[in-house]
Formats: C-alpha cells, structure tokens, sequence
C-alpha cells in the first residue's frame, strides 16, 4: 500500500539515478494496492498479513532487537490475529491480542530493549486492524480504503512541492530537518483537493466533506510521518530498510497511512460516518 512519498526525501535533487526506480516502484506497488482494497476478502487480507511480515522484520532490524527472529514471528502474529479479529467481526478482541503480543514480544526480547519490541506490536498491529475494520465494517469499505489511500499519497506528494517551492521555517528540525511549515500545508491542501476529486469520482453525496476530513487526515499523515522519522533518528538509521528500490522501507512509504487509518477509525467511531457519504 505504497506510492511515491516524495516528501520524505528530496528525489529530484538526486537526479534520474534515484528518481526513475522511485516512479518504477511506485507505478508497481500503487495498483498493488489499490486492487487488494478493490477486490476485498481474502486478497486485501492476505496483503495486510503480507505487509505485517514485512513490518515486523523492518521494525526488529530498525530497533536492533537482541532476539530478532521469535520477536518477528510475535509481532507478524499478533497483527494477523488482530486483522483476523476485526475479519470475524469482533474488533475489541483485536486490541487483546495486540496486546497479549505486545506482552510477549516484551518478555522474549527482555534487556533495554523490551519496551521498543512492545511497541512494535501496537504500532504495527493497531493501523493494520484499523484498516481491515474500516474495509469490512461498512457497506461502503472499499471506497473509503480506495479515497484513504489516495488522499495520502497526494498529501505527501503536494507537501513536499510546498516545501521546495516555499521554504520557509523547519516544522520540527530537531526530528526531520527537511520538514517545512509550508510543507505541512501543502499536504492539508493536497489531501483536500484529492478527497474531493476521488470523492466525486467514487459517487459521494458529500463531496466537501470528505474534503474538509481529508484536510485533517493529510495533517494526521504528517504526524505519523514525523513519528517515524522519531524513531530512526533514535537509532540512527535512514531507511526503515532498503527493501523498495528508490524508496528505501515499506515502514518508511506507509509511515503517514498508518496514522491516516487510526485517526480514520476513531473517527469512525467518534461518529464520523465516512464509508456511509456513498
């Protein structure tokens, strides 16, 4: 569930050696993407598990777990349980096996770094059960999925193109130095032009709205963005992994989904009606 996340780096800066494998990339893993949104049980699954996988390697090799591999099994199998939780329609269940992974990734990791190992569970389990809910939980799942994603990835591509155009002070340089004011903006910007666009495309009966939420899910994205780049700052690392040609992690191209997805659902719940605009 990946597309060009041209904010994060400065691609264009490094010439067609970096660019072209970050468009070919892309132009792969967007209709990837979409497809598995689009076609739903057991496809859209089967990618989330898939992505878990991948997540739970990134995250053990960013964070230089002591006891990589039964760290990666607990973390991929606490996040495929939740997503088969929410597939099973009982979601509070999904947060108790986060949960319980997150206790026993704590507890075989063991040593300074149990606390990071835990989190992994959370921060990988929570947005993926998320994104399953918000694909099943609603009639209209598979439009809401499709808008999210491409509300992100325009978020991302408007904020970095606000960024280099207009400068302007760091928004948090301590974290992410390249990171503007004038970039987070452009994602607001972004974002809102894109939810309208698809919105309209998709069928919404209210298309403003959704553009005026996708405004704050392009703010939220930038969030999860910078917390990502929180955690490799803390140990020193560029690249969730160098698993994408051009684009290094699959951690470092869904950074601002899996914030996207989270503050989704709890919109959801918090009674934002979302999948129900169709």
């Amino acid at each position: 569930m990946a597309a060009i996340d041209v904010m994060a780096q400065p691609a264009l800066s490094t010439g067609s050696g970096e660019l072209l494998p970050r468009v070919a990339s892309a132009a792969v893993l967007a209709p990837l993407a979409l497809a598995a949104a689009y076609v739903g049980t057991p496809v859209f699954e089967g990618a989330l598990a898939a992505v878990a996988g991948v997540l739970a390697w990134e995250w053990t090799a960013m964070c230089q777990s002591r006891r990589p591999v039964p760290v990666r099994a607990l973390l991929t199998l606490a996040a495929v349980g939740a997503i088969l939780a929410v597939m099973a329609g009982a979601p509070l269940y999904a947060t108790v096996v986060i949960a319980v992974g997150a206790a026993a990734a704590s507890v075989v990791e063991g040593g300074e770094r149990r606390a990071w190992m835990a989190a992994g569970a959370v921060y990988i389990g929570l947005p993926l059960a998320a994104c399953e809910w918000l694909r099943v939980s609603s009639g209209h799942g598979r439009e809401i999925v499709i808008w999210l994603l491409i509300v992100v990835w325009a978020a991302d591509t408007v904020a970095y193109l606000f960024g280099r155009t207009f400068g302007g002070p760091k928004l948090a340089p301590a974290i992410s130095p390249k990171k503007t004011w004038a970039g987070l903006a452009g994602a607001a910007v972004g974002a809102a032009l894109a939810g309208a666009i698809v919105a309209v495309a998709l069928g919404a009966r209210d298309a403003l709205g959704l553009a005026g939420m996708a405004a704050i899910f392009g703010l939220a994205g930038q969030g999860g963005d910078l917390l990502e780049s929180a955690v490799k700052r803390r140990f020193g690392v560029k690249d969730a992994s160098q698993l994408i040609p051009g684009h290094g992690g699959l951690f470092d191209r869904l950074d601002a989904f899996m914030a996207v997805v989270v503050f989704a659902a709890l919109a959801r719940l918090a009674g934002w009606q979302g999948g129900e605009s169709w």
